[in-house]
């Protein structure tokens, strides 16, 4: 006869290795999961930034189109500069007003996202 004495200690060795490989396993991919999910939500929130950027350039350009401060130059030097750095300008205030507050029309639409499709 064989002696199986130490197969017990052997077996519940196995077992308590493998019961720990499979925790930190599941803990490796809750945090992998949560990583995905953070990067999805920063993704639509950037996207509702941007969009309400855009919304916001469409109304200042508008505004803008109600003042001509060079239509009559002559050579067009100067409302063509005015143009290249008032379009950089309009880009620029709209991307910091749809930064802006915590009732922002980004953060309804990124809240609102969210509840719609449970992220």
């Amino acid at each position: 006869m064989t002696d199986l004495t130490n197969l017990s200690a052997y077996t519940d060795y196995m077992t308590d290795t493998s019961r720990v490989a499979a925790d930190n396993l599941q803990k490796n991919l809750r945090n992998v999961d949560q990583a995905a999910k953070q990067q999805e939500d920063d993704a639509l929130f950037n996207a509702c930034k941007q969009f309400e950027a855009y919304l916001w350039e469409q109304v200042y350009k508008e505004m803008q189109k109600t003042v001509n401060l060079f239509g009559d130059d002559e050579d067009g030097y100067a409302s063509n500069m005015v143009n290249y750095f008032s379009d950089s300008f309009v880009q620029e205030i709209s991307e910091q007003t749809a930064t802006q507050g915590s009732n922002s029309l980004a953060q309804m639409l990124y809240e609102q996202a969210k509840r719609n499709y449970g992220l």
